[in-house]
C-alpha cells in the first residue's frame, strides 16, 4: 500500500513538472502560446531540441515503463499552435517550431519571433526561407525584435535572402555567435541588433541596408573588422562602442555624421579614413581610442565636438584643411596633438 502511494506521489510530481515546462514555454519572449496540436507532417531535416529534464528526484523505478519511453522525447519539433504576439490584444496567430526556432505566420509572410528549447551544444543554425501552414507557403521576411536575444547555443546563424528586416535586439547577447552573413535583401537593422555578441569577429553591412539603429554592435568585444553599407548617411550613436579589438572600419562616401560615442573605447583602433562627405563628429565619438595616432579631417566638416577626442592618449597629429582650421581652433587648443594644415 505504501509503495502504491509513493508511485502515485511521484507521478503527480512528474505531471507538475511537465505542466511547469509548458507554462514556461508559453511565457517565452512575453508571447502567449496556446492550442497545442501536432501537424500532419513534420520536417525531416531538423536536429532534436529536447525539453527541460524532469525532476532529478524521480527514480526510474518509480516511473512506469510507458512514461520512461515518452519523457524528454517531445522536443516540440514541428509544433503548431497559436501565439498572442501582442500580449493583451486577444489576437492570436499561427505558431510553428522548426530547428529550435519559432515562426509566427502573418497574413502573407512569416517571422522568426523567439527560440525554443535547445541542448547545450554549440551549433550552426539556419533560419528557414519559408514555412508551410495549412497548405500555403509563407516567406520568412523578418527576424523580429528580441527574436534570438540571449540565444547562447549558436556558433553561426544563416539568414535567408527572403529576410528584409532585423528587429531591435534580435541577436543581442548571442555570446557564442562567431559569424553571421547579412544577405543583400536586408534593408533595415534595428537598435542593438547584435549588441553584446562577444564572440563576433567581423561584419559586413550590405549596401542594401539604408536604416541602421543605435548601438548595433555595442560591446562586441571580439569584433576586429567592420564594413558599412554605402547607402548609410550616418554612423549612429554607440554603433561600435566598446569594441575594444576593432582595428579596421570602412566608412563609405555619403556618411555625414559620426554619432555620439560611435567609437567609444575602441582601444585597438589606430587609424580611420573619414569620408569627404562628413559634416559632424559628435560628442565622445572617439573617446578613449587609446591607440589612435593620427586623423585627417575632411573639408566638408562643419561641427567637431569639444569631447570628440577625449582620452585619445596616442593621438599625435590631426590634419585639417586650411579653409576650416580656424573654425575648430578652440577645440584643437584643448588637446596636445599637433594640427597640420593641408
Amino acid at each position: 500500500m505504501k509503495s502504491t502511494k509513493m508511485r502515485i506521489f511521484f507521478k503527480i510530481i512528474l505531471i507538475c513538472a511537465v505542466i511547469c515546462s509548458t507554462l514556461y514555454l508559453s511565457a517565452c519572449s512575453g508571447k502567449k502560446v496556446t492550442d497545442d496540436k501536432k501537424p500532419t507532417e513534420a520536417p525531416t531535416s531538423a536536429p532534436a531540441t529536447p525539453t527541460p529534464e524532469a525532476d532529478d528526484e524521480i527514480d526510474d523505478e518509480d516511473v512506469d515503463d510507458d512514461e520512461d519511453d515518452t519523457e524528454g522525447t517531445d522536443n516540440f519539433e514541428g509544433y503548431v499552435g497559436l501565439v498572442e504576439v501582442d500580449p493583451g490584444s486577444g489576437v492570436e496567430l499561427p505558431l510553428l517550431v522548426y530547428d529550435g526556432l519559432s515562426y509566427c505566420v502573418y497574413g502573407d509572410h512569416a517571422e522568426v519571433i523567439f527560440t525554443w528549447f535547445s541542448d547545450d551544444s554549440l551549433e550552426d543554425y539556419v533560419i528557414r526561407d519559408s514555412v508551410e501552414y495549412e497548405g500555403k507557403t509563407y516567406p520568412v521576411t523578418a527576424v523580429a525584435e528580441d527574436a534570438l536575444n540571449t540565444f547562447s547555443y549558436a556558433l553561426s546563424i544563416t539568414i535567408p535572402d527572403t529576410v528584409t528586416s532585423i528587429g531591435d535586439s534580435a541577436f543581442e547577447f548571442c555570446d557564442s555567435l562567431e559569424s553571421i552573413v547579412i544577405p543583400s535583401s536586408v534593408t533595415s537593422i534595428g537598435d542593438a541588433a547584435f549588441s553584446e555578441c562577444a564572440a563576433l569577429k567581423e561584419i559586413t553591412i550590405p549596401d542594401s541596408v539604408t536604416s541602421l539603429g543605435k548601438g548595433v554592435f555595442f560591446n562586441c568585444a571580439a569584433l576586429t573588422t567592420a564594413v558599412l553599407s554605402s547607402n548609410l548617411t550616418s554612423v549612429p550613436e554607440e554603433t561600435f562602442s566598446g569594441c575594444e579589438l576593432l582595428t579596421s572600419v570602412t566608412l563609405p562616401e555619403g556618411i555625414q555624421t559620426i554619432g555620439r560615442e560611435s567609437f567609444w573605447y575602441c582601444e585597438a583602433l589606430e587609424t580611420i579614413e573619414l569620408p569627404e562627405t562628413l559634416a559632424i563628429i559628435d560628442d565622445g565619438a572617439f573617446y578613449n581610442c587609446l591607440n589612435l595616432k593620427e586623423l585627417k579631417l575632411p573639408k566638408s566638416l562643419l561641427m567637431l565636438s569639444a569631447t570628440a577626442f577625449d582620452c585619445c592618449d596616442s593621438l599625435e597629429k590631426v590634419y585639417c584643411p586650411s579653409s576650416i582650421v580656424s573654425n575648430f581652433k578652440e577645440t584643437f587648443d584643448a588637446y596636445d596633438f599637433e594640427v597640420e594644415e593641408y
